[in-house]
């Protein structure tokens, strides 16, 4: 049987060594507005709230901006921008999780569809999102240290309704978000 936990050992690892420097330089040179494309004439003087979501099974980062109406006028950015050098990846492999790891999971679900792998499963997701999430909030903080902008910001997964406020760190859902513009 695979050991998922040591799969997160793993994306762990392959986070910290090889997307962090990235990723810390990528998000000091957004929040100081640099490699920006603003949409409709709109510039940084109409950014109210800087964006971060990622997806679920991919763990892909995605960044935009918004305006005072909470309207995205950037162009969304992938992150990290740069092409990742990943030994052993097909030339196609465009996630941000290592296609090995992404590959050996799939293979377990494959294998043992049966009740006892939900809850392995389910351990290992949990594990991974945490871990994922606790990454990208060390390469912030250590972004933000390097930057005296405090345009507010927010990290979350796709599309859901609590964020994390990268200023405070708490959690916000998108009403208390939406007033804070109002």
């Amino acid at each position: 049987m695979v050991n998922l936990k040591s799969l997160n050992i793993e994306l762990k690892k392959y986070l910290e060594e090889k997307i962090s420097p990235m990723l810390i330089v990528e998000l000091t040179e957004l929040v100081n507005d640099k490699n920006i494309n603003y949409l409709n004439n709109k510039s940084k003087a109409d950014t109210k709230a800087l964006y971060f979501e990622y997806r679920y099974d991919y763990l892909n980062i995605i960044f935009w901006a918004v305006d005072q109406e909470g309207e995205r006028i950037t162009e969304i950015i992938k992150l990290p921008s740069k092409e990742i050098d990943i030994i052993n990846e097909s030339d196609d492999w465009d996630a941000l999780i290592p296609e090995k790891i992404w590959v050996t999971v799939t293979a377990f679900e494959d294998i043992y569809e049966e009740d006892d792998s939900d809850d392995i499963l389910d351990e290992y997701n949990t594990e991974k999102y945490e871990l994922f999430e606790n990454w990208f909030l060390e390469c912030w903080k250590k972004a933000s240290e390097q930057t005296e902008v405090k345009t507010d910001a927010y990290f979350s997964i796709h599309d859901t309704y609590f964020k994390t406020d990268l200023n405070s760190m708490q959690t916000i859902n998108t009403d208390e978000i939406s007033k804070r513009y109002q």
